[in-house]
């Protein structure tokens, strides 16, 4: 097929769909447009009353209808995608905090997401935070937030109590070496 026969076929596809949509938008507001079309008369005084007006007025009020509804439609499809993106958004935030076991869960993740909702996209199922030239994954980048200066107030304390002790930490106990005399005293009295 050359260029213009494609080029002939699609515009008689437009030409019959247009052709259809129109006529199926027609029988569904003819009721619609017969109510305006009364309202119209009662409200006019008769001076001229000829059919060919009132026709093209009846399809400018069906057109302009029917573009209003279009936009409304696309209005309202952006929004609830919207919505649903940040739903998403908050959850996956909401199970990645969850599983840092961090405080003030609620507010780590209001403070998390007006620092990075934009940043913050999804593929294939996976959350990312784009960070410029890099990006991370979402646990990653919440990770680096809660070792940042802001992040640490979000981390448990430490078992260290006072301002100048120092933690120390906690060896296990070896289930095959005996206890201490001490240790089995404390033991008994427990």
């Amino acid at each position: 097929m050359t260029e213009q026969e494609i080029q002939a076929l699609i515009d008689a596809s437009l030409n019959s769909f247009k052709t259809e949509i129109n006529s199926e938008f027609t029988k569904a507001n003819q009721g619609l447009a017969a109510s305006v079309t009364k309202e119209i008369k009662k409200l006019q005084t008769p001076q001229h009353t000829a059919t060919e007006s009132t026709e093209i007025i009846q399809d400018k009020l069906t057109l302009r209808a029917l573009e209003q509804q279009l936009i409304d439609l696309k209005t309202q499809l952006a929004d609830k995608d919207k919505e649903t993106v940040a739903a998403k958004r908050s959850s996956a935030v909401s199970q990645v905090i969850a599983n840092s076991k961090a405080l003030s869960p609620g507010s780590l993740q209001k403070l998390f997401l007006l620092d990075n909702a934009e940043r913050i996209i999804e593929e294939n199922g996976k959350w990312f935070i784009n960070q410029g030239d890099t990006v991370s994954t979402l646990e990653d980048a919440l990770t680096s937030y809660l070792s940042s200066e802001d992040g640490k107030a979000f981390l448990p304390a430490s078992g260290v109590r006072g301002s100048d002790a120092q933690e120390t930490k906690v060896t296990p106990v070896d289930p095959n070496q005996k206890p201490k005399a001490a240790d089995a005293l404390m033991q008994a009295f427990n």
